[in-house]
């Protein structure tokens, strides 16, 4: 897996135009984005766990390749379950964990 096209991805996904705003608001360094994206070295698993939490994603949805579900594999109605999820914010995630644990 290329880890510097996964976050392209990701960034368009979330309309994150480029680097520097990526940086900004996710408190991760420009300079470790430069490295990932021109493949100086691949990021330590710490980065990927800040790129991972910025996103909302465990570390097996990052590394899990959607066309094939090589790692972690879902259901159509899980993938929209977390494709909904998202594109919350933190406080509606709270508010739905609220609802779901109360069904229980």
């Amino acid at each position: 897996m290329d880890i510097s096209v996964q976050l392209q991805m990701l960034m368009k996904a979330h309309g994150i135009e480029n680097r520097n705003q990526l940086s900004a608001k996710s408190d991760i360094p420009q300079s470790t984005l430069s490295t990932i994206f021109n493949d100086v070295h691949k990021p330590s698993v710490a980065t990927i766990e800040l790129i991972c939490n910025y996103f909302g994603l465990t570390l097996a949805e990052f590394f899990s390749d959607p066309e094939t579900d090589t790692f972690y594999p879902l259901t159509e109605k899980e993938r929209k379950l977390i494709a909904y999820w998202n594109g919350l914010s933190e406080e509606q995630r709270d508010a739905l964990l609220g609802f779901l644990e109360a069904m229980k």
